[in-house]
Formats: structure tokens, C-alpha cells, sequence
């Protein structure tokens, strides 16, 4: 990073001054390029992403690496039908990054003292506050909820990362499940994704989830190495992405191109002195933004309970005895499927609209009620007497 820091410098001549220490403005755009891609370096899935460094604040992308379907018939004097391309939907976004996000540091005078002969002490703080301005950014990426311009917006507030702009998009397939086993879960995600980037996408998930799949998947394969092996952290060929970042029961399928991770070259720095701390002060602010290139090709999985008021049930011969159900998974109480397993002894009808299962005594003995909401399914233990 020459000419951005003399720290070995500052670290050698001993006592300091506050116009000594003072530097501020802008790093020229190659220097910025340069610590960007440093930043991008410094964490794993920020380096798998599509990273997009621009010289300018705003961008549209026109996202045709990531689509699929763009060739048309060629006809010599003929432009390419309309109607082809509007099959594909929106393809690209729309990059915002007016809003800057700082980080501020500071060295004390010990630290300066004691690396007045260390060689790598200006490249050694540069890598911490790349590691600092990496983790943050990748964070930002996962928990952010809105894009607030508020100076005191809290951290989840400084920008929407991939996840809320995937609860917010009208073109994201949002499947939910009931089911408690990962792996079911795994599969419900699966098939709801887009049929273009079967095979070809990736699946972010929480890495407490990911642990219980593992157990899950050694206790049904009695596998040990599978809780061993880094080389099966994928599903059906596809990846996972694990971060303690995610939400339990949140997953994310999509191809890691089509995350899209905004980053201006513009990076402002400034450096001064403060008397009252004894310490050398840092101030470096970027201007990031995160989005998808293509919303169709992605789907975001949530977990709805399948909940009913009670999972026993007592009636009399010609008598009746209700339950409701009180959240499902799929399409909600509308898509729930209510079977009585043996009419002889009980009957039963469902009332999509309200969610309320009657059950009709017939004659006196025992049997169950299945509830199936498509991705999971409960039992009502039933006892007609006389």
C-alpha cells in the first residue's frame, strides 16, 4: 500500500504531533482497487461471490453472465424478438452504494514503540483492518435488514444484505417447511429452486443447522466419517456455505455468481493524532452495496411449525370433537391434508378456509388422524367410546 501509510516511519521518529500524524482524503483509484480486493481477499465467501469494484457510486448491471435461455433465432435485418428476452425476466440489478460505512481504528504510542524496528509493521495493521472491514462486510451481507442513512443506524441497519433482500423480492421463490429433519429440509429446498440452476447452485445455511445434518446424516448412514470429512459439506452435489451469521432455519439456494457484492473503489482514509489518548487514529470509510443479479434463481427456505391445538382427542359415538390448526407449512391451513385412518371408527372433514378439523365418532374403539401439510405430517390419537 505505498503511499497511503508511513507507519514505519511515524513508528521511528518518536514523539508525535498532531499535524505530524494528520493525513486525510481520498486513495487514489488504484490504491482503492487495491484495498478493496485485499478486503475481498481477507474472508471466504466474500472471495466466491461476484464482486463488482466500480469506480462510481451507483451501477447497473446487466447480468447476462448468470442467465440462461439469451440466444435467439438470427435473421439478417431482424433485431432479436422482444418476446424471447421477456421470458427471461429481469436480468441484472441496480447497485446503491451512496452510503458509506467507516471504520475507525487507532495504534496506541506502546504499539508505536515497541515496532520502531519492525519491517512488516505497516503491512501488519493494513491486514488487520482488512480482516476487520472483510468479517463486517460478509456479516453485513448476512444480517442486514435495511439501508438506513441514519448516522447512528445500528450495524444490521447500515445496508440490505442477500437474505433480506431475498424476503423482500417479489421474484424470490419462498417455499416454507415444517419438517424438524434437516435433510427433508435439504430436499424441500431443492425442489423448489429454479430448474436452471439445479446442479448448479449453492446452499447457505446456518451452521448449527449444518451440524445437526451431519448428525442426522451419520446416525441414518451410521457414518462416522461424515462428521469427519470436509469433503461431503454438499447436498446433492450442490455446496454448502456454513455461517454462524445465519439464521436457524433460514436457508438460501442459489449460484454464488449470482450473489452480487457492490464495492466502490472510492475509499476515503483519514489519520490524526489525539493528544487525549496517546493514540495514532484511523478512519477509513467504503461504500459497499449487496445484491442478485437474477431474483428468479433464487430461493429462500423458512421454517413454519406445524402446529395443532392438541394431538389427542376424545368423542362419543355420534358426537363430535374439533381441532385447529394453528400454522402449517406449504400453502398454509389452506393446503393441509386431513385423513381420517380408519372410518369405521371415526370420521373426519376439514375446513380449509379456518383451519378446523371435526371429528365424528362412528363406533367405539381407537384409531388416528393423519395431518399433512406436504412437507411434514402429525398424528391425532383418537378415542371414540360409547
Amino acid at each position: 500500500m505505498s503511499g497511503i501509510m508511513r507507519l514505519n516511519n511515524i513508528a521511528k521518529s518518536g514523539a508525535l504531533g498532531a499535524t505530524d500524524a494528520r493525513l486525510s482524503g481520498s486513495l487514489t483509484p488504484k490504491q482503492g482497487r487495491i484495498f478493496v480486493k485485499a478486503i475481498i481477499a481477507s474472508h471466504d465467501l466474500l472471495g466466491k461471490v461476484t464482486t463488482d469494484i466500480t469506480g462510481k457510486l451507483t451501477k447497473e448491471r446487466d447480468g447476462w453472465d448468470t442467465a440462461k435461455g439469451i440466444l435467439t433465432r438470427h435473421k439478417s435485418g431482424l433485431k432479436a424478438p422482444d418476446a424471447n428476452l421477456k421470458k427471461l425476466g429481469k436480468i441484472g440489478c441496480k447497485l446503491d452504494m451512496t452510503n458509506g460505512v467507516e471504520l475507525n481504528a487507532k495504534i496506541l504510542d506502546e504499539a508505536l514503540e515497541d515496532n520502531q524496528d519492525n519491517p512488516n509493521f505497516e503491512k501488519e495493521q493494513f491486514a488487520a483492518f482488512n480482516t476487520i472491514f472483510s468479517n463486517d462486510l460478509q456479516y453485513l451481507g448476512i444480517i442486514g435488514i435495511a439501508d438506513s442513512d441514519d448516522h447512528e443506524a445500528d450495524f444490521n441497519k447500515l445496508a440490505k444484505g442477500w437474505f433480506q433482500i431475498a424476503r423482500d423480492s417479489k421474484n424470490v421463490n419462498k417455499p416454507t417447511s415444517s419438517n424438524d429433519s434437516i435433510l427433508m429440509r435439504l430436499k424441500h429446498l431443492v425442489k423448489n429452486a429454479h430448474d436452471d440452476v439445479k446442479g448448479m447452485a449453492s446452499i447457505l445455511m446456518s451452521a448449527s443447522d449444518y451440524m445437526d445434518y451431519q448428525f442426522e446424516i451419520a446416525e441414518k448412514y451410521k457414518d462416522l466419517a461424515t462428521l469427519l470429512s470436509a469433503d461431503k459439506k454438499t447436498f446433492m452435489q450442490m455446496p454448502i456455505e456454513v455461517s454462524a451469521d445465519i439464521e436457524n432455519g433460514e436457508y438460501l439456494l442459489t449460484p454464488l455468481k449470482n450473489m452480487i457484492f457492490g464495492i466502490s473503489s472510492r475509499v476515503k482514509r483519514s489519520r490524526w493524532y489525539d493528544d487525549d489518548e496517546s493514540a495514532l487514529k484511523y478512519k477509513f470509510v467504503v461504500f459497499p452495496d449487496y445484491e442478485f443479479d437474477v431474483h428468479k434463481y433464487v430461493t429462500y427456505m423458512t421454517i413454519v411449525p406445524l402446529s395443532i391445538t392438541g394431538l389427542n382427542a376424545s368423542v362419543a359415538v355420534g358426537g363430535t370433537t374439533q381441532k385447529t390448526i394453528q400454522s402449517a407449512a406449504g400453502t398454509g391451513v389452506e393446503g393441509v391434508s386431513v385423513v381420517s385412518n380408519d372410518t369405521d371408527i371415526a370420521t373426519v372433514t376439514y375446513a380449509s378456509a379456518t383451519g378446523v378439523i371435526s371429528i365424528k365418532g362412528v363406533a367405539a374403539g381407537t384409531t388416528t388422524v393423519t395431518v399433512n401439510d406436504g412437507t411434514s405430517t402429525k398424528t391425532i390419537e383418537v378415542t371414540v367410546t360409547t
